[in-house]
């Protein structure tokens, strides 16, 4: 298992290092997730080797929420004024979403 994670971490490292050193407007666990899907394409031997290790991280995924949680929780009393445009923009993007 520790193997399996440290190939996720590597491939999240290697996206993070190619948004940085070819400034690519992308985030860089996005590309090393988009890395990874093309070398599962490529080895499906890999599959079974991290397959272990993203159903454990998909157990406790509601975990992986508590930081942004927090997050929220902190800014919330700094955007308290904005909350007119914060509604506005939801029910506005609401609206355009249902209409397309």
């Amino acid at each position: 298992m520790l193997l399996s994670l440290a190939i996720l971490l590597l491939f999240q490292c290697l996206g993070e290092g190619l948004v940085f050193w070819f400034g690519v407007p992308v985030p860089g666990p996005v590309l090393g997730m988009l890395l990874l899907f093309a070398a599962l394409l490529a080895s499906p031997k890999l599959h079974a080797l991290i397959e272990e290790s993203g159903n454990q991280l998909l157990r406790h995924l509601s975990l992986l929420f508590v930081p942004a949680g927090v997050g929220i929780v902190v800014a919330a009393s700094g955007i308290g004024h904005q909350w007119l445009a914060i509604a506005a923009a939801l029910f506005g993007s609401t609206v355009l979403t249902l209409a397309v």
